[in-house]
């Protein structure tokens, strides 16, 4: 028997899940805000969690990371609107297990807490994940946990891995801990970075040449590929790879085999394949730039690390582990970190991600070498301007939410049918019929339904029952008019 917490702020959709977890045999737990599902997840264990996107207090996407950190890191299932291909999307990339759009039917309720629970029930039952060597990778937050767990399981074999994400993210130390950590290679690991590959000297540089095969090979080499023999070629930016080389370079990864330039003679390299890119390789492909069964032999394993923006959590970390290697780099004294200048770091969103923080916080070290404490004034100018102007945004918000005058909370209106009724004062103000009669229908539904809502406390069960329609109907009549679900 699994607990099951329902975070969401509408009464029926914490009633219908609820409903259905205890005729599962399971225990469910629910809550109108992610404050308070937060409470109920650091009190009690959970073992899966249905978070709503849009809650009074914040959303839920942003708060998964906080979720799965809870003590029984529990799967979360996103709930989306119906039909929202984006909700689905953030929800697949914020680490979700998986989404369930509105309205539920019972069936998809049923096989998706069901395979949800198989899952997590397998996945506590296997055995922990060997130590790694990965002190180049900093970070403890859930997002980067779910990626060094991926450098293991790569680390296991010696299929090909793809790592995709943003410029800056540590693309290159995540290809070497897999090598590092992988017992079935060599120590042989060649860097290859695409993006800096002369195209008339690709095939070169990586399959070798013969001596005189052109103007210039004054001596045979044998490329980058031989040199990579029963170790790891780790190609970077594989997005910048020529197209007129990526069919030869297939061959190479299939059979393994491959001919230099001006060579008759077909060599043997036994090699680890590691890509690295910051492009859409689904996105070249659809528009030339890329083959597709290049692409399919790439990303056998696919990692795909999240920016920095993301995972905010583990700036503290990050700026002390790069401060301390830093100031050795320069041989300056050891410093301390201020709270305040960690503040101004936390508050920015690193478009460049680590590399723009490990600049930053170079930037600041060597502004007053000898000074024992980083202050926030020693940071780059836009991070200081960024974290001024969400600094007024958040005081402004603050108090205008306080100001009871200038912002009156909303009052339910108990406008009288007669006025809902009422016509222009001129010929020219009179609509016609039809729109005269739709528009005096929604205004007359939405007074009825806030007066009904208001006077049954949000309950949809009495709700229906006094209004005389099915809680299928009152819910689609509820969003239709945008009204909220106490």
């Amino acid at each position: 028997m699994a607990t099951i917490l329902i975070i969401d702020d509408e009464a029926y959709i914490r009633d219908v899940l609820s409903s259905r977890v205890e005729r599962m045999g399971h225990t469910p737990a629910a809550a109108a805000t992610l404050d308070m599902g937060l409470k109920i997840l650091n009190k009690d264990p959970v073992d899966l969690v249905f978070l709503d996107v849009n809650l009074p207090d914040g959303s839920g996407l942003d708060a998964l990371p906080q979720i799965k950190q809870s003590p029984s890191s529990p799967e979360v299932v996103i709930i989306t609107a119906v039909g929202s291909a984006a909700g689905a999307e953030l929800a697949i990339k914020n680490g979700a297990w998986d989404y369930i759009g509105k309205p539920f039917q019972k069936e998809e309720i049923i096989l998706l807490i069901r395979r949800t629970l198989e899952y997590r029930n397998a996945r506590l039952a296997q055995h922990q994940i060997p130590m790694l060597e990965t002190d180049a990778i900093v970070g403890k937050s859930v997002l980067m946990k779910a990626c060094i767990c991926q450098v293991a399981q790569t680390a296991a074999n010696t299929a090909n891995v793809l790592i995709q994400g943003e410029t800056g993210t540590g693309k290159e130390l995540f290809a070497r801990a897999i090598h590092d950590n992988c017992r079935l290679t060599h120590d042989n690991y060649i860097v290859v970075d695409c993006a800096a590959l002369p195209e008339a000297l690709t095939e070169s540089l990586l399959f070798g040449h013969k001596k005189g095969a052109f103007t210039g090979a004054e001596t045979a080499s044998e490329g980058l590929i031989k040199a990579a023999d029963k170790g790891t070629l780790f190609l970077d930016e594989i997005g910048e790879l020529p197209l007129s080389v990526q069919k030869a370079f297939l061959r190479v990864l299939q059979e393994k085999r491959f001919r230099p330039v001006g060579s008759s003679t077909e060599l043997v390299s036994n090699f680890r394949l590691i890509s690295a890119t910051n492009r859409n390789l689904d996105q070249m492909v659809d528009q030339g730039t890329f083959r597709q069964d290049l692409l399919h032999r790439l990303k056998t394993f696919t990692i795909d690390l999240p920016p920095l923006r993301r995972h905010k959590e583990d700036i503290n970390s990050l700026a002390l582990h790069y401060m301390e290697k830093l100031c050795t780099k320069h041989n300056i004294p050891q410093k301390a970190m201020l709270p305040d200048t960690l503040k101004v770091l936390t508050s920015y969103d690193w478009p460049g991600n680590v590399r723009e923080l490990i600049n930053a916080i170079e930037k600041a070290i060597l502004s007053e070498p000898d000074l024992p404490l980083l202050y926030p004034m020693f940071l780059p100018a836009r991070v200081r301007v960024f974290h001024a102007n969400e600094d007024l945004r958040e005081k402004k918000a603050l108090h205008s939410t306080a100001d009871p005058i200038e912002n009156p909370r909303p009052i339910v209106p108990t406008i009288p049918f007669e006025s809902v009724l009422s016509l222009g004062n001129s010929p020219d103000q009179i609509p016609s019929l039809k729109n005269y009669r739709n528009t005096s229908l929604e205004r007359i539904e939405t007074v009825y339904l806030r007066y009904l809502m208001q006077n049954t406390g949000g309950n949809l069960e009495a709700a229906a029952r006094i209004s005389g329609v099915t809680k299928n109907r009152l819910y689609f009549l509820m969003r239709k008019y945008k009204l909220p679900l106490r």
